[in-house]
């Protein structure tokens, strides 16, 4: 049977779920969802489906059954919660919602109401990424080293979507966790002296360093920039007793510093893919742990102390 689909944000991300259910055998792009009219009367056009004005048409619209929220972060909580009323099949990308009081008892009711919810953690299916996790398997790892810079010096995006630790910093805590094997016990994040003052004087960062402790032993550190003047560039080194690896080994060279929609593209395909075929609950937890992470990580800057994770 064929899922009819919408998707919700028709920015990059947005874009790339579209073409990614007209890929995927089980899907159909059936409808598409943006309050910029002329980017929604746009892109149903180029993908020759509808779109609407009134959401709550598309929401009652039985036949569609799965959502893809890819719109602004906050934004994200009120489709969420719409959807959940609807018993719809949701995908979201990251992080679930701005408010981190108000994410316990969400979670609570998609798992008592058995909603069908992903969190978009594609990282996870990058081919660099996949390759490490097998390499590390059956290895005693000591410590992770991530760095994550961008170009994107866009301020008013980064608080739009939740600040440098919920936008940039929540997939690389994500990564750590799972090449980890573990939770993590405590969190220092060192910002304030590093970070540019438009961004401090809007309670965000535009740089910091971090450092997590697992309750295994593993050390994790984080180094996170809104400014690269070559582009895109992430990178993972593990280190354990008399082995290494490095994720620069295994990204393509023609695309290191390009964008993470064309580094990485594929990983949202295989993401949502997954999420299809299993047709079940794939990263809530995984998704709001990571969360977490990134909550404790804001207070630890803002204080300038270590934080203790309770999960």
């Amino acid at each position: 049977m064929t899922i009819n689909a919408c998707v919700i944000g028709l920015s990059t991300i947005g874009l790339l779920h579209c073409e990614n259910l007209i890929r995927i055998k089980k899907t159909k792009l059936a409808y598409v969802f943006d309050y910029n009219h002329k980017l929604r009367s746009k892109i149903s056009k180029k993908f020759k489906c509808k779109t609407s004005n009134n959401f709550e048409k598309i929401l009652k619209d039985k036949s569609i059954k799965l959502f893809i929220i890819a719109s602004p972060t906050n934004t994200h909580e009120y489709y969420v919660k719409k959807l959940i009323s609807h018993n719809k099949m949701i995908y979201c990308e990251k992080p679930i919602l701005m408010n981190i009081r108000k994410l316990k008892p969400l979670i609570k009711q998609i798992k008592t109401k058995k909603i069908k919810f992903c969190v978009g953690l594609n990282r996870r299916f990058a081919k660099p990424y996949l390759k490490i996790k097998k390499i590390i398997q059956k290895r005693k790892i000591s410590t992770i080293r991530i760095i994550s810079r961008s170009a994107n010096h866009n301020m008013k995006q980064s608080i739009r979507n939740g600040g440098l630790f919920m936008d940039k910093g929540i997939h690389f805590f994500d990564l750590a966790c799972w090449f980890s094997s573990s939770k993590p016990i405590k969190i220092l994040s060192i910002a304030k002296p590093l970070s540019a003052p438009e961004y401090l004087k809007n309670n965000d960062f535009s740089d910091a360093f971090v450092i997590i402790k697992f309750n295994n032993n593993i050390t994790a550190e984080f180094m996170y920039s809104r400014k690269n003047k070559l582009g895109h560039h992430e990178k993972v080194e593990i280190l354990g007793k008399n082995f290494s690896v490095n994720s620069d080994k295994y990204f393509n060279k023609k695309t290191y510093f390009s964008n993470f929609n064309i580094k990485i593209k594929d990983s949202y395909y295989k993401c949502l893919k997954n999420f299809i075929d299993t047709n079940k609950e794939n990263f809530l937890l995984e998704g709001s742990n990571a969360q977490i992470i990134c909550d404790a990580a804001l207070k630890s800057a803002k204080i300038e102390k270590e934080i203790k994770l309770k999960f």
